[in-house]
């Protein structure tokens, strides 16, 4: 009797197990009806949400670097405020146009991470803030809607906080 209680005890925790697995799997994948098509619930803007996150990346990288680079630094960081400043209102803005329930399409514009030099690099937080906002270019290149305009604005943001990293790593090897 007090074998097939723990035996049964023991199939009763598998099962639970088993469904909290298949729940947890089910929910992290992106759900599609197809090619190129997303179905309904699932993230509407993945590219601006992507997009976001490599920013906020980009954002903390910066704010751990160093040094100033010449005052190119400081400027990268004000201008990838104001590219998350733009993709915040980006989604309000469609979210007040009533545009937030069509999804655009899943790319996967992602490519492996540079590897890292041998030993300490000298300029690590700038380098990885650099494919932090290229990643973020990336996903702002391929969002389907303009998000009234905002996506330009957040592109031309991220491309002028690139800018800026480049100048100050030139700056910092002089």
């Amino acid at each position: 009797m007090k074998g097939t209680l723990t035996i049964c005890v023991a199939i009763a925790v598998l099962i639970g197990l088993s469904i909290t697995s298949a729940v947890s799997f089910g929910q992290s994948q992106p759900r599609t009806d197809g090619p190129g098509r997303v179905q309904q619930g699932a993230e509407p803007h993945p590219n601006i949400t992507r997009a976001i996150r490599a920013l906020e990346a980009a954002k903390v990288d910066l704010q751990d670097a160093s040094h100033d680079y010449c005052g190119h630094r400081a400027a990268a960081l004000e201008a990838t405020n104001a590219a998350l400043n733009q993709l915040g209102a980006a989604i309000a803005c469609l979210e007040r146009r009533g545009a937030s329930t069509t999804s655009e399409p899943v790319t996967n514009n992602s490519e492996p991470a540079a590897a890292p030099a041998a030993g300490i690099e000298r300029h690590r937080y700038i380098r990885a803030a650099v494919n932090a906002l290229r990643s973020a270019r990336r996903d702002l290149q391929v969002a389907a809607h303009e998000y009234c305009g905002h996506r330009a604005a957040a592109l031309e943001a991220t491309n002028a906080a690139l800018n800026q990293l480049q100048l100050g790593l030139a700056c910092d090897s002089r």
